[in-house]
């Protein structure tokens, strides 16, 4: 006699009560951004152990009591991207629809595949990727994969280039008995490359991170430098990354002198514009980002500047086959699931993927092109109004102008006698704790200082001139304990 069946199945009637439970916990969370410090109270591992932690459970529990702990224990514990003032890394808040929709596509488990199965998914991505090509200004008909994120998609970005430019068939004899294969950046550019190389094999030093200029930006000069010292040494140089706006400062290379340079010695031309090359569809900033229609590949991440929820990055290419032809491998089981049109699974290497394309559709179709460049055209403006009141702060000082929404600066009062790196390392620590606001801080030259990257469509005039004033007290509080020790 077989065994009984033991469905997971729910009551209908359940389902609704939790759900709706679960959009109260969503609408309290965008009505009150600021019921939660944008930076969560410090916690222990053994609390957290005992709250989240313990073996495999044996026996279930009553789904509403798990949605009780969670509010009660999880909330608490988790940092608070919509808070309107949290202008830290490049975090951005979320927006309502397109949060309540990842449940629809976690129920169904909506995958943008293959096109027999999943045709609307894939025709959804295609056309996301379309779309943030032309926004962009990188290509009307750019082509895609919407990856978890920038990290991941400047990873992709480099295998293709690889797969693209290292003369010999990579995916078919590797590395091993070929010459070196280089990557040229600036010293500026995000940490993934390095993790990046490491990943595919190529090793740390082969990415050659190159110094910038006074205004952060890749020295042209070394770069053309680097590269020939390369080619003399038997190295393979084939790709050149470069930046549409840095994790630190906002910072730009120049675009259309890089493309000349990969043109010339036949290399990628990467462009990371995970952070801002968003800005481009503001029309007084398209200038900044001159030659990003001359890359061979560009990385974006919607749930940056377009405040969906996590995780929504992308790779774009001009032409499909340069996915494609890195990452295509079709099994037998496979094969009778495949069509005639884009198989989007074809593009990238996971297999099982959500769709993290729709929330990105459907933010584009609810607020339009037009909303969103008039929210970024105001974090612009916001950045440079927090670079006036800096500069004419006696107790501020501004690190350089801002190129898009960062806006780096230090707090120095005059006549102090500190070390004003401790200072400005102790102030953001001090700014994390409190609770009310939060900016992050960096390394610039030698000199610890206060970043705030405004692109979050919470924050607000009001919130940076209240996270300056914040940081003025607790900055003179730090002066008075030490003076006082």
């Amino acid at each position: 006699m077989s065994p009984d069946l033991v469905t997971l199945e729910m009551d209908p009637a359940v389902i609704r009560e939790l759900g709706h439970r679960i959009i109260d916990l969503i609408t309290e969370e965008f009505a009150g951004p600021a019921r939660r410090p944008p930076f969560p109270p410090a916690q222990t591992t053994e609390r957290m152990e005992s709250l989240f932690g313990g073996p495999v459970p044996i026996d279930g529990a009553d789904p509403g009591q798990i949605l009780d702990f969670l509010e009660n224990h999880l909330l608490p514990a988790a940092g608070n991207p919509n808070h309107p003032r949290q202008m830290a890394y490049v975090l951005t808040a979320s927006t309502p629809l397109p949060a309540m929709l990842e449940a629809l596509v976690a129920a169904i488990k909506l995958r943008p595949t293959t096109w027999k199965n999943q045709p609307g998914s894939c025709r959804i991505e295609t056309t996301v990727t379309r779309w943030l090509g032309s926004m962009t200004g990188f290509s009307d008909e750019a082509a895609g994969y919407v990856t978890s994120g920038g990290s991941t998609a400047n990873l992709f970005a480099l295998a293709v280039a690889r797969v693209r430019r290292a003369g010999w068939d990579v995916r078919k004899e590797g590395l091993y008995g070929h010459p070196r294969l280089t990557v040229y950046a600036s010293s500026q550019t995000h940490s993934c490359f390095t993790r990046s190389v490491e990943m595919l094999g190529l090793g740390s030093e082969s990415l050659r991170l190159i110094p910038v200029d006074s205004h952060q930006r890749i020295r042209l000069d070394l770069l053309v430098r680097a590269i020939r010292h390369d080619i003399d040494d038997g190295c393979r140089p084939f790709c050149v990354v470069g930046n549409a706006g840095t994790v630190d400062t906002g910072s730009i290379d120049p675009l259309d002198a890089l493309a000349d340079i990969a043109r010339r010695h036949d290399l990628w031309f990467h462009v990371d514009g995970a952070y801002g090359a968003l800005a481009a569809i503001v029309p007084e900033a398209r200038h900044l980002f001159r030659g990003i229609e001359r890359a061979d590949s560009l990385t974006v991440d919607p749930h940056k500047w377009l405040n969906v929820p996590f995780e929504a990055g992308c790779i774009l290419v001009g032409d499909r086959a340069d996915l494609s032809d890195t990452f295509g491998l079709v099994p037998a089981y496979l094969r009778g699931a495949m069509g005639a049109e884009q198989n989007q699974y074809e593009c990238g290497f996971e297999l099982s993927r959500t769709d993290r394309a729709l929330k990105v559709w459907v933010a584009l179709r609810q607020y339009g092109l037009g909303h969103y460049t008039a929210m970024i055209r105001g974090h612009l403006e916001l950045a440079r109004h927090l670079a006036r009141l800096v500069e004419e702060a006696p107790d501020f000082e501004l690190m350089g102008e801002p190129v898009l929404s960062i806006c780096c600066f230090r707090y120095a009062p005059p006549g102090v006698d500190v070390d004003l790196n401790r200072l400005n390392e102790d102030l953001e620590m001090r700014l994390m704790e409190d609770g009310r606001a939060l900016i992050s801080g960096t390394v610039l030259e030698g000199r610890q200082v206060l970043r705030a990257c405004i692109a979050s469509h919470m924050v607000t005039k009001a919130g940076v001139e209240e996270t300056l004033g914040l940081l003025r007290q607790l900055g003179r509080s730090l002066l008075a304990a030490a003076a006082s020790a």
